[in-house]
């Protein structure tokens, strides 16, 4: 009998999850506070697969922080299908850390520096270019060649 046990000698439905008492005409196998984390979780993943269709378990792991194993419980429950995905082993181009991902050219932390990079350049880029600092004129009239 899955999910069930006794309480107070009556057979009674838990959640998967907490192991809370669930109502028996319950559909999920989870309670409410339960299924709502859980699917806030596959929301998360399924958003990523709409802008990466295809991404591994691993991928998606690395991009989301979803654990692995989260990812291929929802395999296993048939909510999530896997695809061979012939783009495995791609190297970061900065690094060289295996990526297992073709959406992406740097691994996430990579990403993140090269992101911080940009912004700092562009700090300081905006910072020259707000200094009147060093620009040149034109002297009118005085020390002009004819």
């Amino acid at each position: 009998m899955k999910n069930k046990k006794y309480h107070n000698g009556i057979l009674v439905r838990t959640c998967k999850r907490c192991k809370k008492i669930i109502d028996e005409k319950s559909l999920y196998d989870y309670c409410p506070e339960c299924f709502k984390k859980i699917e806030e979780v596959f929301d998360k993943i399924e958003e990523y697969l709409k802008e990466y269709p295809g991404a591994t378990a691993f991928e998606i792991e690395q991009e989301t922080g979803i654990p692995y194993h989260i990812v291929n419980n929802f395999v296993r429950e048939g909510r999530l299908i896997e695809i061979p995905n012939e783009y495995l082993n791609f190297e970061c181009k900065r690094c060289g850390r295996l990526l297992l991902s073709a959406h992406h050219k740097y691994c996430p932390s990579c990403r993140r520096e090269i992101e911080k990079e940009l912004e700092l350049t562009k700090k300081q880029l905006r910072n020259s270019l707000n200094h009147e600092k060093g620009k040149m004129h034109i002297k009118h009239g005085e020390g002009r060649r004819k």
